[in-house]
């Protein structure tokens, strides 16, 4: 060791490395805990070490903690968790902490703080599942979540996350885990309830985080386990010690038998020994309970402490050997060279390796050693999200918008994202491997996709490594190629998750036809059709009266109103079954529906459930007589009202049809149904979208922000719920399968 009388020495390529370990084993995020000067390990330097390799959160216990991670210039997202009502919140928020609210009380005094600072505070509300400690109890719960949404209405907080802390933090096993998974879960549900939608649920500490992934939701939180200690009794995870401290003798003496050795003698020598004097005691984090019972590696061999460890100093007993003044004496490390470890001091202090690391004082310097940088170790913490755009249909132009929409709003603290685009002659070209966050037009995609010489074939095989190294696949495809599962297909082959509709889903929803062959088998109301293929120029006489005037003529299989005319006199028939020919070699002719048009998006959320959003209504202006191609991407004028303005009985009903036309079709991921109300009052399905537009002014995506979860959030959530499925051995919604619905 350097000249000195001790040192801490913190290795934060350990730290690196149980990082990783955490970061493999969390389905969510990783929050790096490092309240407590980084539990005694330097706060800064660990936070850095941990963001670099895995972690995308911090967590702290006071604003103060938080606020020194922000003067080193650490800009990643924060949680502080522990305040009084009257602390004066201004920094914290200021600097986009985000704070912990466990009553009423706290709330209101950090939304004040927020109107007068003129910003929106992140919190996250903390729920007590059991533990008795901090956080509202399930009884104010309610009236908690309930105060929080109407904040949120008034734009002072935005409920950023849900949290709770486990009972027995070394054994996730225990059935009380179980039980508070529960609560924590109708704690959720209640939130839900009121309005709320946050985007992170945290429970899982370091043990959980390792040994029980029912407890991981959203994110992790890692505390111990950072920091090398194994946090489950019994089991180990290769976890490395980071933290070694040690010191130098400064005086090495014989003493003859029956002397005693420091304050009060309570350690008498039973023969000749040497006594050597080490500069740490209770004061530089050495327990005084350890006193007698603790060992320090001195000379290359462990040795007793005897006497009561002092302020400043301890005596270890060498036996025969008389130690030279500046040995070295190792306190605790890894174990590996037969030192002492932070676990052996805990037991023999009766206490807890957290109390023994956070407990090495701020008189002994700390020494680090570098951790290998996180590029050499191939180690980014964020998931690999390739976005597939383009395709060779009617709709490549409208693929590349929603692929430019997804790309901008794809939160890069979580995904690394890579462009791949698929030219109208289906070549396959894949953009940068991390795109830059930014703001994206279609143009920009393609210019960062320039097309080569390859082969549709050639480039395909080309970019099958690329789709396979993926962690999930975003097809930002629409009709023919993208959206009738032939992309799909190729995902199921290659193994990767991908967002959306599966194969069978995504081809019946494609096919206007089957679609309604299969929802009117079912009972549910569709537009009356007939179907003509390619050799039908002529509608019979019968079906002309059955139908009446005005039809629509439509593509089965193209999107966007591609292809579809509005027939007013049945003399314009042949024009319009030409040009709907020209994409589709079925057709269908189907009766106009007079009344308002109404859309209504699914979402399905990683744990299954399903939620309707709220109505949005249609307003063709412009003088367009539908909403064909021009009215939905080039006319202004078009105009959506969301939530449209609706009986609360009629918007209950269309919720409940677009969820029974997501499970009638054994969707997954996401639908829109496109509604008519016939006469105002009758609901009829038009269509439905398996992959609807992905623009921030498509309907989807609007329907959402207007429900409260913003265009990043809605694409977290369609991720997860991919990734969870992935997981899950049934990977398609079944018709007609029982579940929960959120209207």
């Amino acid at each position: 060791m350097r000249a000195g009388l001790s040192e801490a020495v913190v290795d934060l390529e350990a730290v690196a490395h149980n990082t990783r370990v955490l970061a493999a084993h969390a389905r969510g995020a990783l929050m790096a805990v490092v309240k407590a000067d980084g539990f005694g390990h330097g706060a800064v330097p660990v936070a850095r070490t941990a963001l670099a390799h895995g972690a995308s959160w911090l967590g702290v216990a006071s604003t103060a903690e938080a606020l020194v991670l922000r003067e080193a210039g650490i800009t990643a997202p924060v949680l502080a968790w522990m305040h009084v009502p009257d602390e004066d919140f201004t920094d914290a928020l200021r600097q986009g902490i985000d704070l912990s609210v466990a009553s009423v009380a706290h709330l209101r005094a950090i939304a004040a703080c927020a109107d007068t600072v003129g910003t929106v505070a992140a919190v996250h509300l903390k729920v007590d599942t059991g533990l008795h400690r901090n956080g509202a109890c399930l009884a104010d719960w309610p009236r908690l979540v309930e105060a929080a949404a109407e904040l949120e209405q008034h734009g002072l907080v935005r409920v950023r996350g849900l949290w709770s802390h486990l009972i027995h933090p070394d054994d996730p096993a225990h059935p009380a885990t179980a039980t508070q998974v529960r609560a924590f879960e109708t704690a959720a549900d209640q939130a839900r309830a009121a309005g709320l939608r946050p985007e992170l649920l945290h429970l899982a500490n370091s043990a959980a985080a390792l040994a029980a992934p029912e407890t991981h939701y959203d994110m992790v939180r890692a505390g111990l386990a950072l920091y090398g200690i194994e946090p489950v009794r019994g089991s180990e995870f290769g976890l490395r010690p980071a933290m070694t401290l040690r010191g130098r003798t400064i005086m090495s003496r014989t003493v003859e038998a029956d002397e005693g050795v420091c304050y009060g003698h309570d350690h008498t020598t039973t023969a000749p020994t040497a006594l050597a004097l080490v500069p740490l005691g209770y004061a530089d984090g050495l327990p005084r309970t350890a006193s007698g019972k603790a060992e320090i590696q001195v000379g290359g061999a462990r040795r007793q402490v005897v006497g009561r460890i002092a302020m400043d100093q301890c005596v270890v007993d060498t036996g025969t050997e008389q130690m030279a003044m500046g040995e070295e004496a190792v306190v605790f490390g890894p174990g590996a060279g037969g030192e002492p470890t932070a676990v052996d001091w805990a037991v023999w202090a009766g206490t807890t390796a957290h109390e023994i690391l956070t407990g090495v004082g701020p008189r002994v310097p700390r020494r680090y050693l570098p951790a290998q940088p996180a590029s050499a170790a191939r180690v980014d913490p964020r998931l690999r999200v390739a976005v597939l755009f383009g395709g060779p249909g009617g709709e490549h132009d409208v693929s590349c918008a929603s692929a430019a929409g997804i790309v901008s709003h794809l939160d890069r603290t979580r995904y690394a994202v890579q462009p791949i685009r698929i030219t109208t002659d289906r070549a396959w070209i894949p953009g940068p491997e991390d795109l830059p966050a930014g703001s994206y037009l279609p143009h920009d995609l393609a210019d960062l996709t320039p097309a080569g010489s390859a082969s549709a074939w050639d480039s395909l095989q080309q970019v099958m490594p690329v789709l396979a190294a993926a962690d999930v696949v975003l097809p930002a495809l629409h009709g023919p190629f993208g959206e009738d599962g032939t992309v799909q297909a190729l995902l199921e082959t290659v193994g990767v998750p991908y967002v959306g509709n599966g194969v069978a889903a995504s081809a019946i929803g494609m096919d206007k036809d089957t679609t309604k062959r299969i929802l009117s088998g079912g009972g549910l109301p569709v537009a009356d059709w007939t179907l003509l293929r390619t050799n039908d120029d002529e509608l019979p006489d019968r079906e002309r009266q059955r139908l009446g005037l005005p039809v629509f003529v439509k593509p089965s299989r193209a999107g966007s109103s591609i292809g579809v005319t509005r027939v007013e006199d049945w003399n314009g028939l042949k024009a319009a079954l030409a040009e709907a020919y020209m994409w589709d070699g079925k057709v269908l002719v189907e009766e106009a529906v007079h009344g308002r048009e109404v859309d209504v998006a699914v979402l399905e959320h990683p744990d299954g459930r399903l939620e309707a959003g709220p109505p949005l209504e249609i307003e063709v202006c412009g003088g367009q007589s539908f909403f064909d191609y021009q009215a939905k991407y080039q006319d202004k004028a078009t105009r959506f009202t969301i939530p449209a303005c609706l009986a609360p009985a009629m918007t209950a009903e269309l919720q409940r049809l677009a969820v029974e036309v997501f499970e009638t079709l054994g969707c997954s991921g996401l639908i829109r149904v496109d509604f008519f109300l016939r006469n105002g009052t009758e609901p009829v399905i038009n269509e439905v979208n398996t992959f609807p537009g992905f623009t921030a002014a498509s309907q989807y995506p609007q329907i959402w922000a207007a429900a409260g979860l913003p265009y990043p959030r809605l694409l977290d959530t369609l991720i997860q719920t991919a990734l969870n499925q992935a997981d899950s051995p049934q990977t398609q919604t079944l018709p007609n399968t029982p579940s929960s619905v959120t209207p």
